[in-house]
Protein backbone atom coordinates (compact mmCIF):
# COMPACT_ATOMS: atom_id res chain seq x y z
CA UNK A 1 0.00 0.00 0.00
CA UNK A 2 1.09 3.53 -0.85
CA UNK A 3 2.63 5.34 2.33
CA UNK A 4 0.47 8.09 1.56
CA UNK A 5 -2.90 5.91 1.78
CA UNK A 6 -1.93 5.40 4.85
CA UNK A 7 -3.00 8.44 6.18
CA UNK A 8 -5.62 9.71 3.49
CA UNK A 9 -8.31 11.77 5.35
CA UNK A 10 -10.84 9.31 4.46
CA UNK A 11 -8.95 5.90 5.43
CA UNK A 12 -8.00 8.18 8.87
CA UNK A 13 -11.69 8.91 9.28
CA UNK A 14 -12.82 5.62 9.13
CA UNK A 15 -10.24 4.25 11.35
CA UNK A 16 -11.21 7.36 13.73
CA UNK A 17 -14.70 6.25 13.50
CA UNK A 18 -13.96 2.51 14.34
CA UNK A 19 -12.18 3.51 17.07
CA UNK A 20 -15.53 4.95 18.45
CA UNK A 21 -17.28 1.99 17.69
CA UNK A 22 -15.18 -0.30 19.35
CA UNK A 23 -14.73 1.40 22.50
CA UNK A 24 -17.21 0.35 25.73
CA UNK A 25 -19.77 3.50 26.09
CA UNK A 26 -18.80 5.18 22.19
CA UNK A 27 -16.94 7.60 23.92
CA UNK A 28 -13.06 8.10 22.73
CA UNK A 29 -10.02 10.32 24.34
CA UNK A 30 -8.62 12.36 21.24
CA UNK A 31 -5.48 12.01 22.40
CA UNK A 32 -4.92 8.42 22.68
CA UNK A 33 -6.71 8.42 19.06
CA UNK A 34 -4.47 10.63 18.03
CA UNK A 35 -1.87 8.01 19.41
CA UNK A 36 -3.13 4.68 18.34
CA UNK A 37 -3.59 6.71 14.37
CA UNK A 38 -0.21 7.63 15.15
CA UNK A 39 -0.73 11.09 13.31
CA UNK A 40 -0.90 15.17 14.95
CA UNK A 41 -3.64 16.16 16.98
CA UNK A 42 -4.43 18.66 14.44
CA UNK A 43 -5.62 15.81 12.07
CA UNK A 44 -7.95 14.17 14.37
CA UNK A 45 -9.64 17.73 15.23
CA UNK A 46 -10.23 18.07 11.31
CA UNK A 47 -11.85 14.71 11.37
CA UNK A 48 -13.87 15.83 14.75
CA UNK A 49 -15.32 18.77 13.57
CA UNK A 50 -16.54 17.40 10.18
CA UNK A 51 -18.23 14.62 11.58
CA UNK A 52 -20.10 16.39 14.04
CA UNK A 53 -20.97 19.03 11.32
CA UNK A 54 -22.90 15.87 9.96
CA UNK A 55 -24.05 15.08 13.23
CA UNK A 56 -22.50 11.53 13.89
CA UNK A 57 -20.54 12.78 16.93
CA UNK A 58 -20.83 15.65 19.54
CA UNK A 59 -18.48 16.98 22.00
CA UNK A 60 -19.44 15.64 25.90
CA UNK A 61 -15.75 16.47 27.59
CA UNK A 62 -12.60 18.29 26.96
CA UNK A 63 -11.00 16.43 24.22
CA UNK A 64 -14.14 13.59 24.33
CA UNK A 65 -16.01 12.81 21.65
CA UNK A 66 -19.01 10.47 21.71
CA UNK A 67 -21.01 8.27 18.72
CA UNK A 68 -24.65 10.22 18.56
CA UNK A 69 -28.14 9.59 16.92
CA UNK A 70 -28.72 6.73 14.84
CA UNK A 71 -24.65 5.71 15.05
CA UNK A 72 -25.13 5.26 19.16
CA UNK A 73 -27.58 2.69 18.22
CA UNK A 74 -26.55 -1.00 18.50
CA UNK A 75 -27.86 -2.37 15.43
CA UNK A 76 -28.23 -6.01 14.07
CA UNK A 77 -24.92 -6.72 11.72
CA UNK A 78 -26.48 -7.34 8.94
CA UNK A 79 -28.09 -3.27 9.17
CA UNK A 80 -24.31 -2.71 10.32
CA UNK A 81 -23.21 -4.10 7.12
CA UNK A 82 -25.35 -2.12 4.89
CA UNK A 83 -24.25 1.44 6.89
CA UNK A 84 -21.16 0.39 6.21
CA UNK A 85 -21.47 0.10 2.76
CA UNK A 86 -23.68 3.73 2.62
CA UNK A 87 -20.09 5.39 4.66
CA UNK A 88 -17.88 4.41 2.49
CA UNK A 89 -19.57 7.47 -0.05
CA UNK A 90 -19.13 9.70 3.00
CA UNK A 91 -15.74 9.03 3.45
CA UNK A 92 -14.75 10.28 0.22
CA UNK A 93 -16.93 13.33 0.71
CA UNK A 94 -14.90 13.84 3.78
CA UNK A 95 -11.59 13.30 2.39
CA UNK A 96 -12.17 15.94 -0.47
CA UNK A 97 -13.45 18.45 2.09
CA UNK A 98 -10.41 17.61 4.33
CA UNK A 99 -8.13 18.31 1.36
CA UNK A 100 -9.56 21.55 0.50
CA UNK A 101 -8.59 23.12 3.96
Amino acid sequence: MDYLALFSPGLLTKKFIDLLRESKDGTLDLNNAAEHLAVQKRRIYDITNVLKGVGMIEKNMINKRKLSGFEAVVMPKVLQEYMTSLQVNIFDYIAFYLLCL
